[in-house]
């Protein structure tokens, strides 16, 4: 499968996991727990951002932003598809064509229509997503492995010596709560009488 066309070819730095199309790179993904922002800075480099790495008000409001965004996607591809089929229905010309290129005349009506709607929507929007990426500029990585997430450090488990010991080190003082042991219905039973 190939991941990646370009100068530098597979060994450019690509991801793993096949994205899909080129122009899915620059949707804004949730992994469950966070936002992942991609965008190009003024040179035209791809950057990252993440939105742990953004205070909480101003990561509602990136994520305000972009909600708002893509309804506004949503509303204007209805628009432009109502008004394309209207042309195409309406139009003495248009209706002469083949079903065909009608159906074409139509999607690209639609693509027309709905791009300079969100031409003048976007323009609204993107000074305040473009301050706030500047004003991250310390958390915005131009690779992705290079993204550092220090909410998330708090979570990490060290698993090299879990389990590092056998049942004779063990003596009665163990029997709950005292190290990395396997959590039993014994144990349970044990902490609920206590």
């Amino acid at each position: 499968m190939l991941y990646k066309v370009g100068s530098m070819g597979y060994f450019g730095g690509v991801a793993k996991v096949s994205r899909g199309p080129w122009f899915r790179d620059y949707w804004v993904e949730d992994d469950g727990l966070d936002w992942f922002y991609t965008f190009l800075n003024n040179e035209g480099q791809k950057c990252y951002l993440l939105s742990n790495n953004l205070e909480i008000e101003d990561r509602n409001k990136m994520s305000h932003m972009y909600h708002s965004m893509v309804r506004n996607n949503r509303i204007s591809w209805f628009v432009g598809a109502w008004a394309g089929f209207e042309l195409v229905t309406k139009d003495a010309w248009l209706k002469k064509l083949a079903l065909g290129w009608k159906g074409l005349n139509w999607f690209a009506l639609s693509f027309l229509i709905k791009s300079t709607l969100m031409y003048a929507s976007s323009s609204m929007y993107a000074p305040v997503m473009g301050a706030y990426f500047r004003k991250y500029k310390d958390s915005v990585k131009q690779e992705m492995f290079h993204i550092h997430d220090a909410k998330k450090d708090y979570f990490y488990i060290d698993t090299t010596q879990y389990m590092n010991y056998t049942v004779k080190d063990l003596h009665d003082g163990y029997h709950t709560e005292h190290g990395p042991q396997p959590v039993s219905l014994s144990n349970i039973l044990k902490l609920t009488v206590c």
